[in-house]
């Protein structure tokens, strides 16, 4: 029988689990590091360094001592006080009695010879074709920028630039173009850059063949741009279709009244008439483009309504055109400065003897029925307008013949309408002696239909500065509650 095992031999030979010898000695094996504290590095005792550590520690010491050495070599064999002031200023700085051998050497930099060399003339051309003179000099580059070079330092010998003389010269420059710009004068200066040719003639193409859809965007920032006139040109604005002068006079008038002025009477002046002209009628997107420019109504009344009367404004036209007054509201100052100027227009006409056959007449009826509370002054200017027949004789009209100046023309009914409308609004508002002289005139120049209506509107009048009379009580047919005083 074989040799009976002890419970101690059995523990001995006995193995440890697997899961163990792999977390303990394995590639898994996990070793928590134990935090030192400032105790435990002084109970550690000696440490050791190995040997790569010992090889940087001996090189680097090698080269301090190396560096160390340099510095000595050339230093006097006197021993410095680190902490002394000679240390740091030399010794030299509070010896006041030594002598420089070399004290003619200050200030001979200035004044050493400079050899004077003879140049080649063929080799200093060349040289100067490459290197430029003076193109290195502050004064060379402020003249090459444009700065000029006479200024302030000329007092001085130096060739500087006046900065104040410089301010005003450029702020007389745009005063100047400014005032040409207001004056309708081109700038004899400036010329459009290729490239805003070329882009404003592509959407000139564009606008050509416009119908709906967003327009480019160069177009929508025009009114902001300066000389916008001349480059409005290159877009050929005679070729832009109805659709797309409605929408450039939405960009229009949403600019400035100056510029909105300017773009009606440049451009769509020009399309109305030819439109009117060539269809008898006006393209609904015209007649759009002209209710919206309404809404800058001094641009609409300068830039259009008057140039369209001094160019001689026909009938055809002036309905048109009043179509578009009567369907927008119009602020009361404006219709008042409108209808004096329009009377102003007529009477300049007239005198000329090219009154435009009644189509300020046309105007002012349109504007009249709006029934604004007109100034007296406004009211004034009507009344001689429409007195301007006066003093005609009656004799040597004929039948449905006037005469204006010099010159027989036909009285419209137009004007004996836009009579009636005056006399319907403001007979209260004329003074007695305007009053008897538009009677007057209904005895010379009277239409047969609207004459009596307009004498009874003239009569029934109070006069300028009367008062109302406070009317009594309407009789309602029972007398019976009346009682003779």
């Amino acid at each position: 029988m074989g040799k009976a095992t002890t419970p101690t031999d059995r523990q001995a030979r006995r193995h440890n689990p697997l899961q163990d010898d792999i977390l303990a000695t394995g590639p898994l094996k996990n070793k928590t590091k134990k935090k030192k504290g400032k105790k435990d590095d002084e109970e550690d005792g000696e440490h050791y360094i190995d040997a790569s550590q010992s090889r940087n520690i001996l090189r680097l010491g090698r080269e301090l001592a190396e560096e160390d050495d340099a510095q000595k070599k050339p230093a006097t064999q006197a021993k410095v006080d680190l902490f002394a002031i000679e240390s740091r200023y030399g010794a030299e700085a509070l010896d006041d009695d030594r002598q420089y051998d070399d004290e003619d050497a200050w200030g001979d930099e200035e004044e050493e010879e400079v050899e004077e060399v003879e140049l080649d003339p063929e080799d200093l051309e060349t040289y100067r074709k490459f290197f430029p003179d003076n193109e290195d000099e502050p004064s060379a580059m402020l003249r090459d920028a444009g700065w000029g070079s006479k200024g302030r330092d000329e007092d001085m010998g130096g060739g500087g630039t006046n900065l104040t003389e410089l301010i005003l010269e450029k702020i007389a420059e745009h005063e100047a173009a400014e005032a040409r710009r207001e004056a309708g004068l081109p700038d004899e200066h400036y010329e459009l850059p290729p490239k805003v040719i070329e882009a404003y003639t592509k959407i000139g193409q564009i606008l050509s063949r416009y119908k709906s859809g967003p327009l480019p965007k160069p177009f929508k920032i025009l009114p902001t741009i300066p000389h916008w006139e001349d480059i409005i040109e290159v877009t050929e604005p005679h070729k832009w279709t109805p659709n797309a002068a409605f929408q450039a006079t939405r960009i229009f008038s949403a600019a400035s009244p100056a510029t909105c002025q300017k773009f009606m009477e440049n451009v769509i002046l020009d399309k109305v008439r030819d439109d009117i002209r060539e269809h008898k009628k006006l393209n609904v997107h015209l007649f759009n483009a002209l209710k919206k420019s309404l809404y800058k109504p001094r641009a609409f009344f300068i830039g259009f309504l008057f140039p369209l009367l001094m160019s001689g404004c026909t009938v055809r036209e002036a309905h048109i055109v009043s179509a578009v007054l009567a369907r927008v509201s119009v602020p009361v100052l404006h219709s008042a400065a409108a209808l004096k100027g329009i009377t102003e227009i007529a009477a300049q006409q007239a005198s000329q003897g090219t009154e435009g056959g009644g189509a300020a007449n046309i105007f002012i009826k349109t504007l009249l029925e709006k029934k604004y509370a007109l100034p007296y002054q406004v009211i004034d200017s009507l009344v001689f307008h429409f007195l301007r027949f006066r003093s005609v004789d009656p004799a040597s009209i004929k039948e449905g013949q006037a005469v204006s100046g010099d010159m027989v023309r036909s009285l419209p009914v137009v004007f004996h309408q836009s009579l009636l409308s005056f006399a319907q609004r403001y007979r209260n508002d004329i003074s007695e002696d305007q009053r008897e002289a538009l009677l007057d005139l209904l005895l010379s120049h009277g239409h047969p239909a609207i004459a009596p209506e307009i004498r009874r509107e003239l009569l029934a009048g109070r006069g300028r500065g009367v008062p109302v009379e406070p009317q009594g009580p309407g009789f309602d047919g029972d007398d019976t509650m009346l009682v003779d005083a």
